[in-house]
């Protein structure tokens, strides 16, 4: 009876260490072709620093999802900007920049210059909000819709509905910012207009208050 019981078990033995061998030669035929599959094609997937997820690339360009976070990105050291962390920024965006379009790359130059002047002027700190973005990856360009909050130091802050484009190309294997503009309309431009005037009227109202505390003191 012992016999016949180790044979039994013996033979259960086989049986699992056969469907064992049989499954490892399948996961390793499909490790095997997976390897293949990879090695030969032109797409790889990346971690880029800071980004959520694994994004994918290829010889012909991106995915929208890096499309998508690379904007993110490019946005975040265009627009949420303080008057210590400018030069780093600009720094960062002029690495990533594409030097084809020469135009473009200057109204990028005159972009942080004019940052530098103003927020060292009015102690000023930004954040861009994203609230959706419109992305065209056949020509690899993102409008950017959201939300600008501006704090003027102890002046208090004001909020703007804003909108950007960003355009990118493809070359040496990166992704790079071809050209960043604010999207203007009537109505910004007659807000624009309105907010130059009150701050020429501010400066104006200084001035004289200046003035008179001066004849005073005399």
């Amino acid at each position: 009876m012992h016999k016949s019981v180790l044979i039994e078990n013996i033979g259960t033995i086989k049986k699992q260490r056969n469907m064992f061998l049989f499954a490892s030669t399948i996961l390793l035929v499909s490790n095997i072709l997976m390897c293949f599959v990879v090695a030969t094609k032109d797409q790889k997937l990346v971690m880029v620093p800071a980004l959520k997820s694994e994004m994918m690339i290829s010889n012909g360009g991106v995915s929208r999802s890096y499309l998508e976070e690379m904007s993110l990105l490019f946005l975040s050291n265009l627009l949420d900007l303080s008057p210590s962390d400018i030069q780093h920024k600009k720094e960062l965006i002029f690495k990533y920049s594409s030097n084809s379009n020469p135009k473009a790359l200057q109204r990028l130059v005159e972009y942080f210059t004019k940052c530098t002047q103003d927020y060292k002027r009015f102690n000023l700190t930004t954040y861009f909000s994203v609230k959706n973005l419109e992305i065209d990856l056949k020509n690899l360009s993102v409008i950017a819709h959201g939300i600008l909050t501006s704090h003027y130091g102890k002046a208090g802050y004001e909020t703007e509905n804003e909108d950007y484009l960003l355009e990118f190309e493809w070359q040496g294997n990166n992704l790079r910012l071809k050209s960043f503009s604010r999207i203007i309309t009537e109505e910004k431009r007659a807000r624009d207009r309105a907010k130059s005037l009150k701050y020429e009227e501010d400066t104006r109202d200084a001035f004289e208050q200046n003035s008179l505390n001066d004849i005073y003191l005399d």
